[in-house]
């Protein structure tokens, strides 16, 4: 019996860090699909309701909220990222989006508290989102 209980304490032992590993990479995609959807729900609703938009990324509060003259000065919406994703950067950047206009080129960079990155980038041409893997942490 303490021979099993031995074999079952070492095999969780070793697949521990693995699953934890697993589940920040499912976070950080999940976060990545979450700014792209949030992302293009806003370039939707600007077009749909013909009213400008700000989009404000927030990287101390990992946080983007989106506001406009009838919401202000509270958000129209806000993604807040779920505990161990970051948003990289510093200061806060602020993007203008107007009715009919061409979407901006936003390149957002998330990572996670393991390292790994995640890139949204809107392209200005099409307003489709691309989600790309940064460099890998070693």
């Amino acid at each position: 019996m303490m021979v099993v209980v031995t074999i079952i304490a070492a095999i969780a032992g070793i697949s521990f860090p693995a699953m934890s590993a697993g589940l920040a990479g499912i976070r950080l995609t999940s976060a990545a699909g979450s700014v792209a959807s949030f992302l293009e729900s806003t370039m939707n609703q600007v077009d749909r309701h013909e009213r400008a938009a700000e989009i404000t990324i927030v990287p101390a509060e990992r946080a983007i909220a989106v506001y406009t003259a009838a919401s202000m000065p509270k958000p129209a919406g806000r993604l807040v990222m779920p505990d161990g994703i970051a948003i990289e950067g510093e200061d806060p950047r602020r993007f203008l989006i107007i009715p009919g206009g061409a979407f901006p080129r936003i390149m957002i960079s998330l990572k996670n508290d393991r390292g790994a990155h995640r890139q949204i980038e809107i392209d200005p041409v099409t307003a489709v989102p691309k989600i790309t893997r940064g460099p890998e942490p070693k």
